[in-house]
C-alpha cells in the first residue's frame, strides 16, 4: 500500500509539473535578402515533452532601424504568401496575415483557428511559422527587433499566459543586416574573405563563398567571447555573399567573426576605430 501511495504522489507531482512548463519559445531566424525584399522567419521552439496547438494568436513585434533609420518598412500581407500551411489556409484555420501596428513601428503575425475545428499540433522542436517582409528604403542599415509580452497566445482554446505559457528570445541587437548575393557562379571552395574595409567606423563588409547549399552560421563576437552580432544563420544556396555589419552600437576595440558552413568553420579579426 505505501509503494502505491508514493507512486501516485509521483505521478500527481509529474503531471502538476507539465502543466505548468512553458509550451512555445518565440523567437526570429534567417534575415535575408529575396527578390528585392528584406525577410525575417519567425519560429516557435516547443520545450522536449510538449506540443503546442496553435488557436488564435497574435503575435506582436516592435521592429526599427538604424544608421539609417527608418530604413526598412513592413509589408503587411494577407495572406502571408510564405507560411507553414498546417497553420494556413487551410479546413482548419483562415489564412496566416502581418499588420502593422502601432503606427507602422511594431507587427502583429495572425493566426486564425476557424470555429469548431481541431488545431494543428506542434511536436517538440524548431517549428517553422512564416515570414515577415519589408520593403527596402536604404541598403546597409541595421534592424532591431522585439517582441511585446502583451502578444495573445493560444493552445488550442486556451490563452496562454506570458511567462508561464509561452516566452521569446529577442535578437541579440542588430540581428538583421544586410547581405547580398553577388554571384550565381559556383565557387570552388569554402571561403571567408577580411573584411573590407578593416579597422571601419562604422560599417564593414564580410564576404564568404559556398561551393554548394548549406546552412551557414556567421557571427560576431568580442575579445571576451561574448555573441555580439548574428549576421547569418540559415539556409543559404551555392554561391557568392556580401553581409554589411554596422559597428554603431560598439566601442573601439578588436573583434572577431566566426563563419560555420558544414565541416567548414574559419574565424577572423576585425578592429573598430572610433
Amino acid at each position: 500500500m505505501k509503494r502505491i501511495i508514493l507512486t501516485l504522489i509521483a505521478i500527481f507531482l509529474i503531471s502538476s509539473y507539465s502543466v505548468g512548463q512553458v509550451k512555445v519559445n518565440f523567437n526570429l531566424q534567417n534575415p535575408r535578402f529575396e527578390s528585392g525584399k528584406f525577410i525575417v522567419d519567425l519560429y516557435a521552439t516547443i520545450p522536449a515533452g510538449q506540443t503546442w496547438s496553435p488557436g488564435n494568436t497574435c503575435l506582436r513585434m516592435n521592429y526599427w532601424t538604424s544608421n539609417p533609420s527608418n530604413a526598412l518598412s513592413l509589408i503587411p500581407e494577407n495572406p502571408v504568401d510564405n507560411a507553414n500551411m498546417n497553420i494556413s489556409n487551410n479546413s482548419s484555420y483562415d489564412n496566416i496575415t502581418t499588420t502593422s501596428i502601432l503606427n507602422d513601428t511594431a507587427v502583429s503575425f495572425n493566426i486564425l483557428l476557424l470555429s469548431g475545428q481541431p488545431a494543428y499540433a506542434f511536436s517538440a522542436g524548431n517549428q517553422w511559422l512564416g515570414s515577415i517582409k519589408f520593403n527596402i528604403a536604404a541598403s546597409g542599415a541595421c534592424l532591431n527587433m522585439s517582441f511585446v509580452d502583451n502578444s495573445a497566445v493560444f493552445n488550442n482554446l486556451t490563452g496562454l499566459v506570458y511567462n508561464t505559457g509561452w516566452t521569446y528570445t529577442n535578437p541579440i541587437p542588430c540581428f538583421v543586416v544586410g547581405i547580398h548575393n553577388i554571384s550565381t557562379e559556383i565557387p570552388k571552395s569554402f571561403m571567408l574573405s577580411q573584411n573590407y574595409p578593416n579597422p571601419f567606423n562604422p560599417v564593414t563588409m564580410i564576404k564568404f563563398s559556398l561551393p554548394h547549399a548549406t546552412n551557414v552560421s556567421l557571427k560576431v563576437y568580442d575579445m571576451l567571447g561574448r555573441e555580439i552580432a548574428n549576421l547569418v544563420n540559415g539556409f543559404k544556396n551555392a554561391g557568392e555573399y556580401i553581409v554589411d555589419f554596422d559597428a554603431s552600437s560598439l566601442t573601439s576595440g578588436v573583434y572577431f567573426y566566426r563563419m560555420e558552413a558544414g565541416s567548414f568553420v574559419e574565424i577572423k579579426r576585425m578592429v573598430v576605430v572610433k
